[in-house]
């Protein structure tokens, strides 16, 4: 049951579609997109921005059809309860993992920058404890936190901004270079650096406002992720003179403010990991949240707090999993299947299937 207390307005939900979209990824990002796409990888950010608001408006005619349901509901609707508890339990299944696995790129990113003797089950234990308690209160507490935290990007905005002072605007040239096959392909590793955009599937019902108005602060902060990504992108390819210098670096954003100092604040990068690792918590809580919640509507019980040590738990023990960079990589490759399958197979088939669906309407059903 939606209460008043649950609900959020539309600018609410443009703000937690950003901290959900926005996380571990951007340090990796311009490295992952230059391998394939070489100058050409901001286009193929914009590409992937591209398919990614078309799989956000699949995802909105579905969550249009059913205004009051959430994704765990619309299932069991659609499908029958059986095979709905079955598909919910996988979904949940899905975003435990999927947490797990920012968590730990997380904790190797802390070990290899800031805190190298630091046991990486101490950074995970740590950053689970953080979100453990964003979100076990209600949405509208959760939501209110990723308003207060957004504004922090500008300052990573101005910090890479900052280092464009001894860019070269011609090492972009020749564009176009890498051919059109190369941009799509490319695509596909920073589409996979936007997810979280799947949260409206959960957070639709809750948010104060008209459909459409739902769908244009959606899609407003999918195109406020697109660009700040292909700026991102964009920044680091005017920087590094060689490509093999992008190539071979892993998280280039980091290297390329490392050089530079201020009065104040000589580790700049320090400075930058500190606001990402909010955005990374941001990203991590919706899984939590959207997974705990998952076991709330599958085992029917009214809050989802009593799961939540459960399900950190599960997070907490697939996070140390991973060795090295080459285990992450594998279970990223394991993933990419399963990231199609739930964010765009499952909710198109249910949107072509709700239209077999006899034709009502009442309180948790709408055409």
């Amino acid at each position: 049951m939606i209460t008043k207390e649950s609900s959020i307005s539309k600018t609410q939900l443009f703000f937690m579609i950003i901290q959900s979209q926005i996380g571990v990824g951007i340090l990796s990002l311009p490295h992952d997109v230059s391998l394939i796409s070489k100058n050409d990888g901001w286009i193929s950010t914009l590409i992937a921005g591209l398919i990614v608001q078309v799989i956000i408006l699949v995802l909105w005619g579905l969550c249009r059809r059913f205004p009051s349901l959430t994704i765990y509901e619309i299932i069991p609707h659609v499908l029958g309860k059986r095979l709905g508890k079955a598909i919910v339990l996988c979904y949940i299944l899905y975003f435990v993992v999927t947490g797990s696995l920012v968590l730990s790129r997380f904790s190797q990113i802390i070990d290899i920058w800031i805190l190298q003797r630091t046991p990486n089950w101490i950074l995970i234990l740590l950053m689970l404890g953080v979100c453990v308690y964003l979100v076990k209160d209600n949405l509208r507490s959760m939501a209110r936190f990723y308003v207060l935290v957004t504004p922090m990007l500008i300052i990573l905005f101005g910090l890479i901004t900052y280092s464009l002072k001894d860019a070269n605007f011609l090492y972009l040239l020749p564009i176009g270079q890498s051919g059109i096959s190369n941009m799509i392909k490319g695509s596909k590793e920073a589409t996979f650096s936007m997810l979280g955009f799947e949260f409206m599937l959960f957070l639709y019902p809750y948010v104060k406002a008209s459909n459409t108005r739902k769908l244009i602060a959606i899609s407003s902060a999918h195109l406020f992720v697109t660009l700040f990504y292909t700026y991102l992108v964009f920044a680091s390819l005017v920087f590094f003179e060689t490509r093999q210098d992008l190539y071979l670096t892993p998280q280039p954003l980091l290297y390329m403010i490392k050089s530079y100092s201020f009065q104040i604040i000589e580790r700049i990068d320090l400075f930058f990991l500190s606001i990402w690792i909010i955005s990374v918590a941001t990203s991590i809580a919706t899984w939590l949240f959207l997974s705990s919640h998952g076991l709330k509507y599958l085992f029917e019980r009214a809050n989802h707090a009593a799961f939540l040590p459960y399900t950190a738990g599960i997070i907490f023990i697939i996070a140390l999993l991973p060795d090295n960079e080459t285990d992450l990589e594998k279970f990223n490759k394991l993933m990419e299947p399963a990231h199609f399958s739930f964010i765009v197979v499952i909710p198109l088939c249910l949107f072509l299937l709700s239209f077999f669906l006899p034709n009502k309407r009442h309180g948790d059903y709408n055409v």
